[in-house]
């Protein structure tokens, strides 16, 4: 009975099946199930609205390799008057002849041709649990291409030259085949150090450094909204009182409220312009889009001229 019993013990681990090794897509979702494809990231410039989530993006980045595959475009704006700013200005056609001339590519490309690209990246859709049709399913949204795009640049520019972008796609992507997170997130400090940086070092270098360090007061509000026209005007004002000793003067009468008053009309500022910085966008950036041969034959019948004399110079030119 011993041997028997052992006999078929023997039989039945014989006869056990093999585990079936696991599945690629069940070991990649297994790897990443720490990872939440549902975290939310915001723009460089983070007081934007809108926001996209880690899966979104990835659904941006799976959809090509080289930029090559989006960078014609092939839609443009007309801009009626280059004197006003408008999200028109980076749509026109000589935008984008100044950009290929260049050897660089357009955020706009971007934002109008991902979404038209199918999602073909295995490895990356498997890291997130998916297939490549679940993928190619999801919508693209318009604000994780431009997130993408806003960690690809690392500063404010809309422009970025083709090696560089292809490079920096490259490294978004790690060893496993899966979204570099870390690389990614660098890539927005960068793109948010740039995007406040910019704007305080232009105003530092129109300005210059005010005596007692009064002029780092400004930074804050270059910092909070990388804006700062109407600000300039308030700073402007503030040197030529301090020059003139009639700040001084002031402060005598106004005593320690000067400083908060001060303060106040620099914050006032600052909302002032993000409040104008965002209508622009909000109203500007609705704009229709024509073919190439459609626009340049609109811009005929528009009068580029940059002042009132220059439109007064044409018009006494043109023959009675």
């Amino acid at each position: 009975p011993q041997m028997w019993s052992l006999s078929v013990l023997c039989t039945a681990f014989a006869r056990a099946p093999t585990a079936a090794p696991p599945q690629p897509r069940r070991a990649a979702a297994a790897a990443m199930s720490a990872v939440d494809l549902e975290k939310r990231f915001k723009r460089a410039e983070f007081w934007e609205a809108g926001d996209a989530s880690l899966l979104e993006l990835v659904n941006v980045l799976g959809r090509w390799e080289s930029c090559s595959e989006w960078l014609e475009r092939t839609r443009f704006a007309v801009v009626e008057d280059a004197r006003k700013e408008n999200m028109v200005q980076g749509a026109s056609v000589e935008r984008y002849d100044y950009a290929r001339r260049n050897g660089l590519v357009e955020r706009l490309a971007m934002v109008q041709n991902v979404p038209q690209l199918p999602f073909r990246d295995e490895r990356l859709a498997a890291w997130a649990g998916k297939s490549v049709r679940e993928m190619n399913a999801m919508p693209v949204s318009r604000a994780a291409v431009e997130i993408v795009f806003d960690s690809l640049t690392q500063s404010k520019s809309s422009l970025v030259p083709e090696t560089v972008m292809d490079e920096r796609r490259a490294r978004l992507i790690g060893a496993d085949g899966g979204f570099d997170e870390g690389g990614f997130l660098a890539g927005m400090v960068k793109s948010r150090v740039a995007v406040v940086s910019r704007a305080a070092s232009r105003k530092k270098q129109s300005v210059g450094r005010v005596e007692g360090g009064r002029c780092e007061q400004v930074v804050v509000g270059f910092f909070l909204l990388g804006k700062g026209q109407l600000y300039g005007y308030i700073f402007a004002g503030r040197i030529l009182l301090d020059v003139t000793g009639s700040f001084d003067l002031i402060k005598g009468l106004l005593g320690e409220y000067t400083e908060p008053i001060f303060w106040a009309l620099t914050l006032g500022a600052v909302y002032y312009a993000y409040q104008a910085d965002a209508a622009v966008k909000r109203e500007t950036a609705d704009f229709e889009t024509l073919t190439r041969e459609e626009a340049l034959e609109r811009e005929k019948t528009i009068d580029k001229s940059a002042t009132v004399f220059e439109k007064m110079g044409k018009a006494r030119s043109k023959p009675k």
